[in-house]
């Protein structure tokens, strides 16, 4: 900003700043009194809300509430706000799949623009069984910038076997298997792969379960020869 001052749009007017203090200031003070909804998509690691977070304060990161997820699914699945004739039914279930998640709404609805309804159809039951590739490739990032196997291990522990489950007990199984778990699942945290509600329970969005699940589906056609079984039909070799 050396020697020129640049602008922020703040209720419809635009205002110089000269600095960036000074902007994060005024966006402040212009908020400060008002409800917000914070949508953040592709982040890779808490590092990456410091700014968000000197602004909001108080706002932490959320998943879609439901009109909201209809309304992003549909603008990217028919170019309005809303679903088209005919295609409610599916786009209600197809948002409720998504749990609310931007990333998820944006790549199935672009996905589906213009398709038949039947089409619709065979994507929700593919999704349900496997989930959507592009999906899977962006959220990865987050699992692949993990600092090293025991966090990556610990990752897919959790997204096969222990979603739900109380920290202390996941780490006096997974302490000894010399996986550092306190520290790993703190890491986990870091980068929104994982979290802690009130009763210190954890848990993990339904869209990066079905990423760590379908990472360990990749190691093999056959079920049995994967490092990791959660279902009993897929524990006998046939």
């Amino acid at each position: 900003m050396r020697g020129k001052k640049a602008g922020i749009f703040l209720n419809g007017r635009k205002m110089k700043i000269s600095n960036v203090s000074e902007g994060l200031t005024k966006i402040e003070d212009a908020i400060s009194s008002r409800k917000v909804l914070l949508v953040l998509d592709d982040v890779d690691h808490m590092d990456q809300l410091d700014a968000a977070h000197q602004v909001t304060k108080v706002h932490e990161v959320e998943t879609l509430h439901y009109k909201e997820s209809l309304k992003l699914f549909s603008w990217h699945a028919f170019g309005q706000d809303h679903p088209i004739e005919g295609y409610k039914e599916y786009s209600e279930k197809l948002v409720h799949h998504s749990g609310g998640l931007p990333l998820a709404l944006k790549v199935i609805g672009s996905s589906l623009l213009g398709e038949s309804i039947d089409v619709w159809k065979s994507a929700l039951e593919k999704l349900e069984a496997i989930p959507d590739g592009e999906i899977v490739n962006k959220q990865r990032v987050s699992y692949d910038s993990l600092q090293d196997d025991h966090d990556r291990n610990l990752f897919l522990h959790i997204a096969c076997f222990f979603i739900g489950k109380d920290k202390d007990y996941i780490v006096n199984i997974l302490d000894g298997c010399d996986l550092y778990t306190i520290f790993g699942i703190q890491n986990l945290m870091d980068r929104c792969l994982v979290s802690i509600d009130e009763f210190d329970n954890v848990h993990m969005h339904d869209m990066i379960r079905g990423m760590g699940r379908e990472i360990i589906r990749q190691e093999s056609e056959k079920p049995w020869k994967r490092s990791r079984v959660w279902q009993h039909k897929d524990s006998s070799i046939s």
